[in-house]
This record gives structure tokens, sequence and C-alpha cells, in this order.
């Protein structure tokens, strides 16, 4: 007998679960031996960030929008986006980084590579997702 959660597509995507990302370097595929634990940009740690952002603009007077904003508050929702890292054998600035919000920050706004993946990862839904029951019928 199935059980009753077996066609419950609500439980499909659970959001609050991480993805292991494993950074590959910027010129190839080839693992780098750094691993990052990723949110979903639909958690609620993530989503808090992105809410302080909105908050802040709807409570400006000015509510002029900047482009160093815009870059301010895609670089704050991929640092909230990592939970944790593992650098391996690998430094930064000569010291193993603790993972704190402002660390995140730092590494993914002066390595775009890592942003890349950090914020492709933490956006790819599949990542979070669970495969339907075997035997469910194909559309």
């Amino acid at each position: 007998m199935r059980s009753p959660d077996a066609h419950d597509i609500s439980k499909l995507v659970n959001s609050e679960d991480l993805f292991e990302l494993n950074l590959t370097g910027p010129d190839t595929d080839e693992l780098v031996g750094i691993r990052f634990m990723i949110r979903s940009a639909e958690s609620d740690a993530v989503k808090r960030v992105v809410r302080q952002h909105s908050d802040k603009f709807l409570a400006s007077r000015k509510k002029k929008l900047t482009a160093s904003k815009v870059e301010a508050e895609y670089l704050d929702k991929a640092a909230a986006s990592v939970a944790s890292w593992d650098w391996g054998d690998h430094n930064w600035k000569g010291e193993k980084p603790e993972c704190t919000f402002e660390k995140a920050r730092e590494v993914l706004e002066e390595a775009g590579w890592i942003y890349d993946q950090v914020a492709a990862a933490s956006e790819d839904r599949a990542n979070f997702t669970k495969s339907l029951a075997k035997g469910s019928a194909k559309p």
C-alpha cells in the first residue's frame, strides 16, 4: 500500500533543504575541492534578506533604485544562501574563512566565478525538488 504522501505534490519542493555545491574552476569544469552548502532562494533565510531590501526601499522617501543598490541586493541574497562551507586545502586571503554572512558576501563580491555558481545553485529549484514516486502516470 502506497503512503498517503506518495502523490502529494505539496512535498515535491522543500525550499528549506540544503544543496551541496562542489565548486568548479573559473576556466574549467574541474572540481577545485571547495564545497558550499546552499539554501534555496525560496528559503525563509534568503527571503528575509530580500524583504529587508524591499522594506528599506519602500520606506525611503526618495525611492530611487540605483544599479549599486540592485547589485548589493543580489550580493546579499547570494550571501544569505550560503549555509556553510568547507574550503578543503584552500584558503581565502591566507586564512580558512569562517562562514559568516559578511565573509560570504566578501567572497562572492570579489570572486565573481564563485558568485555565479552560488547564485545559480540557489535559484535552481530542481536542486531542492524531490522526484515523483515511481510508477506515476506520465502526461
